[in-house]
């Protein structure tokens, strides 16, 4: 079965999004150094803070997470986007 050029084209870019949403959705790991296999991470980042979801709500959603505290943290030199982090 012989494919088209826009047939190709659109598997190709079905492909890519599949790839970078993939990638995007995965949870942010910002803490440094250098651990022990199998040892858990004391940070969790997730979602961008936003208007709608900032510091307090931030906290609110680690605390019912079972952390000890979360806040939004920002990204990049400078830093450009800022993301909720909850930490043990």
């Amino acid at each position: 079965m012989k494919m088209n050029f826009s047939t190709m084209l659109i598997a190709f870019t079905l492909t890519v999004l599949m790839v970078v949403s993939s990638i995007h959705c995965q949870t942010i790991d910002i803490t440094p150094g250098t651990f022990a296999q199998d040892e858990p991470s004391s940070t969790l980042c997730f979602n961008p803070c936003s208007d709608k979801l900032g510091d307090k709500e931030c906290k609110t959603i680690c605390l019912n997470k079972a952390y000890k505290d979360g806040s939004c943290i920002g990204f990049g030199i400078p830093p450009t986007s800022k993301y909720c982090c909850c930490t043990k």
